[in-house]
């Protein structure tokens, strides 16, 4: 019989509203809960890995695994939709738990169980007696009077001849959880807006005097000023640092200098200072004389393939409709100076130009010597070296998420704050009739195993003794191991 009626109520109920419980009930399951975590656990590691050189190891331990590695280099999980979905999932979870315990929450808060047991009571760690001759309902009315002086909320329900007592303190504290839960909250949908949106540039190379845009769909750029570096007497850099303006459409916004540990900061945008090196200034002219590129080419990026001691640059100047890799002097010629076949010297560059599309002003590749300030003709080009100067490697970091990072911080301090420095005490008692026309009160705090919480009814004790001008007995009871023996009761009488 009782199945048939489950039966009608389960068919009774439309398929949204069973979506709806089926759905609620997937996030709120603690088993789901603990396989998002673990998931996202992994992919925190799998994409903290992907910047070290952990990956490589096992492919050259595991030679068969060296696609896998390759793919592992290539996803950047921190911006991947598996990532932010499984952010997306749990931020989803976690406001649903939340909400799942407001109910039972506000109820504890606003409509507190009042009635209690003599059980609890004869099994509380501590306890408080007083015996009165007072009635018991004069003795109630006193106790809460004196409980409410005390900062408590009193609250009195009677049962059979007996008066059951209930007093609280800082019970809104409660509510420090919600906070504390937005802000966790917050903070995944920051980790969000900082995958979709943000960004790391971790080689942003700028010459003096060069520009250079920003790119991921900013209208930013960097112009490099000046930049000067100081070096110990052992010819070891002791400090650097860049002089840059940042630039919108071609207008100046702010100028800064930054070094290493001191970067810059423009709204959400970051720059920090990495390193710096040597970059060469070429220049690309037509036959009419017009000026198609002119700007300086960090050295350093890429390496000659015959000869890893010399520095080397490539960049597509599409103006021109060439591809030009410029070669540096052997850094070390007296490391395997077999390997230096170029044999540059001081002054001078190598130069390979590809053509670029098919308009190119050169029909194949082109190798030449360059001497610095010398033009030399490339088809209908003419290329110059025009010096050497300096580069500066910067990183430039995006995170739109920050104020929701700045906010979420706030909330879980708040959060916490509340619920540690001001927890909810709670104070259980009956008074009960006794022979000859008095009254007894036995009060208990529900504070198991939590000291803070039995100081606080000790106070409250000593405040009821002055309040009501009579001895309270404290009853402390300690169970010894092994597990099952006796417990041993001490009852200390105020005089």
């Amino acid at each position: 019989m009782a199945q048939a009626t489950a039966g009608q109520r389960i068919a009774s109920r439309n398929p949204l509203e069973i979506v709806i419980d089926r759905t609620w009930r997937f996030f709120c399951s603690v088993r789901v809960a603990m396989a998002e975590i673990a998931l996202l656990a992994v992919l925190v590691l799998i994409g903290t890995l992907r910047g070290s050189s952990v990956p490589d190891s096992i492919a050259v331990l595991l030679p068969f695994t060296r696609p896998v590695v390759d793919a592992w280099y290539a996803w950047d999980v921190f911006h991947s939709l598996p990532f932010m979905g499984l952010l997306t999932v749990i931020s989803v979870a976690i406001a649903i738990c939340t909400i799942n315990r407001v109910p039972g929450i506000w109820a504890s808060i606003a409509h507190p169980t009042i009635a209690t047991t003599h059980g609890f009571l004869r099994n509380a760690e501590r306890s408080g007696e007083i015996t009165s001759p007072l009635s018991p309902a004069a003795l109630a009315t006193q106790s809460r009077a004196a409980i409410a002086k005390s900062g408590y909320r009193a609250l009195a329900d009677e049962r059979q001849r007996e008066i059951h007592l209930y007093a609280d303190r800082f019970r809104y504290a409660r509510l420090g959880t919600f906070p504390f839960h937005l802000a966790l909250i917050l903070i995944l949908v920051g980790g969000i807006v900082s995958a979709r949106w943000g960004f790391r540039e971790m080689e942003f190379m700028l010459a003096e005097g060069s520009q250079r845009a920003v790119g991921y769909g900013t209208d930013l750029s960097v112009r490099l000023n000046d930049f000067s570096e100081t070096y110990t007497e052992q010819g070891i850099a002791a400090d650097y640092h860049s002089d840059f303006t940042l630039l919108r459409d071609g207008e100046p916004l702010e100028s800064a200098i930054i070094s290493p540990n001191h970067p810059f900061t423009h709204g959400d945008m970051t720059f920090y200072q990495s390193g710096f090196g040597q970059a060469v200034v070429m220049q690309i002219t037509d036959v009419a004389g017009n000026v198609r590129f002119e700007d300086a080419l960090p050295l350093g990026q890429f390496r000659s393939a015959d000869n890893p001691e010399a520095p080397a640059a490539v960049i597509d100047v599409p103006t021109a409709g060439v591809s030009m890799t410029v070669i540096a002097p052997d850094e070390n010629p007296r490391s395997q100076p077999e390997l230096d076949q170029l044999n540059l010297r001081s002054g001078q560059m190598y130069l390979l130009l590809r053509p670029l599309g098919p308009s190119s002003p050169i029909a194949e590749p082109l190798a030449i010597t360059l001497n610095q300030g010398t033009p030399v003709p490339a088809g209908d080009l003419s290329i110059t070296f025009l010096r050497e100067t300096r580069f500066s490697a910067l990183q430039i970091a995006r995170n739109p998420g920050i104020s929701i990072f700045y906010a979420a911080s706030f909330l879980l301090v708040a959060g916490l704050a509340v619920t540690f420095y001001f927890p909810h005490r709670r104070i259980r008692g009956i008074v009960s009739p006794t022979p000859g026309g008095g009254s007894k009160l036995v009060l208990a705090p529900m504070a198991r195993r939590d000291w803070s919480g039995q100081q606080a009814f000790d106070r409250l004790l000593n405040n009821l003794e002055t309040s009501l001008g009579a001895p309270i007995a404290r009853i402390d009871r300690v169970t010894e191991p092994p597990a099952g023996a006796a417990g041993r009761q001490h009852v200390a009488t105020s005089p």
